[in-house]
């Protein structure tokens, strides 16, 4: 398969559809950032914790070491692959791989999973489902298999066995992104547009940007011969992707359908000059793509789940040394570095967990929560000027989130600085998000500032929406023998 530059997805046969593949980067992103932010609430709340107004009102703490070292993490430098040879040998280190973690960890669903996983990509899709089946033996919750086995009946134009595959894995997990668009295009491809766009309606509702979601709408309306909303559908795909080549096809066909010679003649011009655009870019370098890069970026994936498969069973040093080889081959990939950033906080080498959500920051500098958790891990290792910056660009990012405010509150707080502008900060961020950490933080503020009035108010407010919460009690203690 190649990708589409100009859609963002996979090719299929079919001309003007696609679809995922199950080794989807972007998903894997999208999860990855998703975990980034629960991690952010959790160390949040363990280290705060060791900061707290003694009775005089100014921030104790609880000893907190400060032997941490600037232990660099070495990851190693691969050459991108050049040869057919190497293509081969390092399929085969990933063969060898997957085989390693299934003796180490027989019977386990996902060494199976990973395995079907590997067997597919190499074009063995006998062996894959036999590889998926026994995973959904032993777990038959298990949504991404399903997908995974929907995309390969629909590579081989089962169609219906498709439909139901993707069912099954929403069945399992009802919000799953991608899996109403491609079921849409499966139920297309049967002859049943009905049930298509009610698929790919909801596919919007999880999805609202989904380019591809709307295409596909435009593909079923046009089909339905209702052309006024495959024409809206069509606009809006372009809309979200101005270089969506097969939407300008779609609509072009549209207007032509509707009489509209200049308009079809308008996009029907867009079409061809992103076409040739698209034939020039990629003119030389199929091979390249399809086979080097792609290649090295998968076997980066399958180190990364073989990795996370021995960091779940405690073998961290092994672990280690996947996830580092994952770093290797695919340089730009976060999930690799957010695996081996869990890996540093569970083996507690925080410094080195800095480190790895720094290159987070640096593949993607426009992700607020990559600055969130570097501002707290920051402020956790006393590097207090580095911790103010990346809130204060938390702030910058998502003024309207309050976490950014909080977290520079939180900051000022414990270190005994900019006590009135913690205040205000604090406030700011209830004003936002009147949750219960915010009123905590807020108080706390009103404490150290020896504003009783409202610390006492705010302390409660705090313990309403979390009654059992013993860092909120504490504060709450405190404050009552003053008031």
């Amino acid at each position: 398969m190649s990708m589409d530059k100009k859609t963002g997805q996979r090719k299929t046969g079919i001309s003007g559809n696609s679809q995922p593949s199950f080794l989807s980067t972007r998903r894997n992103a999208v999860r990855a950032l998703v975990i980034l932010v629960i991690i952010c609430a959790v160390i949040a709340g363990i280290f705060s914790v060791r900061f707290l107004p003694c009775s005089n009102g100014q921030p104790w703490r609880i000893e907190e070491s400060s032997d941490y070292t600037e232990d660099l993490v070495q990851l190693p430098v691969i050459k991108p692959l050049s040869t057919k040879q190497e293509i081969v040998a390092l399929k085969n280190e990933e063969m060898e791989l997957a085989e390693q973690l299934m003796r180490d960890f027989p019977g386990r669903d996902d060494s199976l999973v990973i395995m079907g996983n590997l067997c597919y990509r190499h074009g063995n899709v006998i062996k894959a489902l036999e590889f998926w089946n026994k995973a959904l033996e032993i777990n038959p919750k298990q949504s991404d298999v399903y997908r995974s086995m929907a995309l390969s009946s629909m590579k081989k134009g089962k169609f219906a066995d498709a439909v139901a595959q993707f069912r099954k894995a929403l069945e399992i997990q009802s919000q799953l992104p991608d899996v109403y668009s491609n079921m849409g295009h499966a139920l297309m491809m049967s002859g049943r547009p009905k049930e298509a766009i009610e698929a790919l309606e909801k596919e919007i509702q999880i999805s609202p940007n989904s380019g591809f979601a709307y295409f596909l709408l435009g593909q079923a309306y046009l089909q339905q011969k209702e052309y006024e909303r495959a024409k809206e559908n069509y606009e809006t795909a372009i809309k979200i992707n101005p270089g969506y080549t097969n939407a300008y096809y779609g609509i072009a066909s549209v207007y032509a359908k509707l009489g509209n010679r200049d308009k079809a003649k308008e996009y029907s011009e867009n079409f061809k000059k992103l076409k040739a655009e698209e034939r020039k870019s990629l003119k030389g370098r199929k091979i390249k793509y399809d086979d080097f890069v792609e290649t090295q970026k998968s076997a980066a994936m399958t180190y990364i789940n073989v990795g996370r498969a021995y960091r779940e069973n405690g073998k961290l040093t092994i672990a280690e040394e996947l996830l580092k080889q994952a770093a290797g081959l695919d340089p730009e990939n976060i999930v690799c570095f957010l695996e081996l950033a869990t890996l540093y906080q569970i083996s507690k080498q925080p410094s080195k967990a800095l480190q790895m959500y720094k290159k987070i920051r640096d593949i993607q500098p426009e992700s607020a929560v990559s600055y969130l958790v570097i501002g707290i891990l920051s402020s956790h290792l006393k590097r207090y000027d580095d911790s103010e910056e990346a809130f204060r660009k938390l702030i910058t990012l998502a003024p309207q989130k309050s976490d950014g405010y909080r977290e520079l509150a939180r900051l000022y707080l414990k270190t005994g600085q900019n006590l009135s502008q913690a205040k205000q900060l604090a406030g700011k961020a209830v004003a936002l998000d009147a949750n219960a950490t915010n009123y905590f933080v807020l108080s706390w503020a009103c404490y150290v500032n020896g504003d009783i009035v409202n610390a006492l108010p705010t302390i409660k407010r705090a313990l309403e929406l979390d009654p059992n919460n013993q860092q909120y009690l504490l504060l709450y203690k405190q404050i009552q023998k003053r008031n």
